[in-house]
C-alpha cells in the first residue's frame, strides 16, 4: 500500500505504461499537423495563383488568409491536445479527460467556413466574368427557342 492510500489520497497504479498509448497520442498529433500543412500549402498556392491576375489578387489573399488562419488553429489545437494527453498518460490520470469534443468541432466549423468562403469568392469571380455572361446568354436563348 502506498503512502497516498494511507493518508486518504488516491493511489496511482504502479506498473508499466504501454508504449502503444504514447505512440497513438503522437500519431494523432502528426495526423493533425499533416492536415494543417496541407491547408497551409493550399493557402500558399492560392496566393501564387492570385498574383497571376491583378483582378483576383484581393479575393485570393482573403481566401488564403482564412485558410492560413485555419491551418494555424489546427497547429495550436493539436499541440495543446498532445501536451494535455501526454500529461494524462504520464500521470496515469483518469482517461475520461482524454476525450476532446469542442476542439475538433470548432476546428471543423472553422474549416467549413473557410471552404465556404473559398467557394463563395469563386462564384463571385465567376459571376463577374464577361465570358460567363456571354455563354449564359447563348445558353438561355438556345433554351427559349
Amino acid at each position: 500500500m502506498s503512502c497516498m492510500a494511507c493518508c486518504g489520497g488516491e493511489a496511482r497504479p504502479a506498473g508499466h505504461i504501454d508504449p502503444k498509448t504514447f505512440l497513438a497520442n503522437e500519431r494523432t498529433f502528426i495526423s493533425w499537423l499533416h492536415m494543417s500543412v496541407t491547408l497551409g500549402s493550399i493557402a500558399t498556392a492560392l496566393v501564387a495563383i492570385g498574383q497571376a491576375s491583378a483582378a483576383t489578387l484581393a479575393a485570393m489573399q482573403i481566401m488564403a488568409s482564412g485558410l492560413l488562419f485555419t491551418a494555424l488553429t489546427f497547429c495550436v489545437h493539436s499541440m495543446r491536445m498532445f501536451n494535455r494527453r501526454n500529461k494524462i498518460i504520464r500521470r496515469r490520470e483518469d482517461m475520461t479527460a482524454f476525450d476532446d469534443f469542442w476542439g475538433p468541432t470548432t476546428v471543423g466549423l472553422l474549416l467549413t467556413a473557410s471552404w465556404a468562403a473559398v467557394f463563395g469568392l469563386a462564384l463571385v469571380k465567376l459571376a463577374s466574368n464577361d465570358y460567363f455572361h456571354d455563354s449564359m446568354k447563348v445558353w438561355l436563348t438556345a433554351q427559349q427557342s
